[in-house]
């Protein structure tokens, strides 16, 4: 997928969005190291920040999150 200019736009509105605020809180209960693994992604390795998206997943609350964010960006036309 290009990233264009209306796909950033809809990227950005998906962060801003309850949702994605409430995940990202989420993952900060759970290890506070987001900030670190989301910059390991970055540099090219990706282990720490699928770890904990695994572990989210496996909470409800987490799936249903992940789910409705998903869902929000096929309707972005981000998928």
């Amino acid at each position: 997928m290009e990233l264009t200019h209306q796909n950033r736009e809809a990227i950005a509105q998906l962060a801003k969005s309850g949702d994605a605020q409430k995940l990202m809180e989420l993952l900060q209960q759970q290890s506070g190291q987001v900030k670190q693994a989301a910059q390991a992604a970055a540099a090219g390795d990706p282990g720490q920040l699928m770890a904990m998206m695994d572990q989210l997943m496996r909470s409800k609350e987490g799936a249903e999150l992940v789910n409705r964010i998903e869902s929000q960006a096929k309707q972005a036309g981000l998928k």
